[in-house]
């Protein structure tokens, strides 16, 4: 099985850089099992759909993230994205976004689902974010639920 867990959010922007810094993380731990890949996918939707039409196609995409939805702070909550997309006023709307460099969770589900590549297994592993002021470092909620969010992704692996 083909896996590819994705990081997204801005770096230098504590609880917001969750997802490229745990890809970090990750990596430096050492290579992971095989079949399963790790990259951060914060640099635009448009082009990871094309960069993900162009690989062999892989059976899972996991995908981390620091989100604000309201939330108690500190959650972690993990989903299958169901691949139901807005209308396509608002799709063009993320499109746009996407390609002024504005890099979010929601932005890459929609347009890579709306453009294609997306394999039709996707996971979601979100952190109700405390900080996402300019800087470095973690909140110390998200330090606290480090290791559970950690065990999502592998999990989130698993077949």
């Amino acid at each position: 099985m083909r896996v590819l867990v994705g990081g997204v959010g801005y770096r230098f922007l504590r609880d917001g850089s969750l997802g490229p810094l745990l890809i970090e993380r990750l990596e430096a731990e050492g290579a992971p099992a095989n079949g399963i890949e790790l990259e951060d996918l914060s640099y635009g939707p448009v082009a990871l759909s094309h960069n993900l039409r162009d690989r062999p196609p892989y059976d899972r995409l996991v995908l981390i993230a620091a989100v604000q939805r309201g939330r108690p702070v500190g959650t972690v909550h993990t989903y299958r994205w169901d691949g139901v997309l807005p209308d396509a006023k608002e799709i063009q709307e993320r499109v746009g976004e996407a390609v002024t460099g504005v890099i979010s969770l929601d932005n890459l589900l929609i347009v890579c689902t709306a453009l294609g590549g997306m394999p039709d297994d996707v996971r979601v592993i979100e952190f109700e974010s405390v900080d996402e002021d300019w800087g470095e470092g973690f909140s110390p909620e998200l330090e606290a639920r480090m290791s559970e969010i950690v065990e999502a992704v592998w999990s989130s692996t698993a077949p």
